[in-house]
């Protein structure tokens, strides 16, 4: 049988927003039981993508917003949290960004948060939707 949790979050697309972000995902992490590696492999994971929400997706736009859906899903001792990240604006395909660790890109200044987000996050999908994009994770918490 599955278990499930929803937690949300709407913030202003400003990096003024951090501390919220964080104080959010420390309180989700406790209710959640997550070990304290694991919030920290979260809180970096969610941190880029609301950064790439921000300056990518929103263009900088403080007016706008960016939206989080967090659900901590549960299986027996399996555990799954997916994660959703939608921003007001054009977006970017995150799945034509280059790996930044092939010859001739070593020294390009983008593409290295989503290389490193992937390390611990899979992309499991992007969604174009009415009012912008959406980014879909998943994360094995432990």
């Amino acid at each position: 049988m599955e278990v499930s949790k929803a937690y949300k979050l709407l913030l202003s697309s400003s990096y003024d927003e951090f501390r919220k972000l964080h104080d959010f995902l420390e309180a989700m992490s406790e209710r959640e039981g997550f070990s304290e590696a694991f919030l920290q492999e979260l809180t970096f994971v969610v941190k880029e993508a609301f950064v790439n929400a921000v300056k990518h997706g929103n263009t900088g736009n403080e007016a706008s917003v960016v939206g989080l859906g967090f659900e901590s899903l549960r299986d027996g001792n399996t555990r799954t949290l997916l994660i959703e990240v939608a921003d007001a604006g054009n977006g970017f395909a995150v799945h034509e960004i280059h790996d930044p660790t092939s010859p001739g890109l070593l020294m390009e200044p983008s593409g290295r948060g989503i290389f490193l987000m992937r390390a611990f996050a899979e992309i499991i999908g992007q969604e174009k939707f009415e009012n912008g994009w959406k980014l879909h994770l998943r994360m094995r918490p432990y």
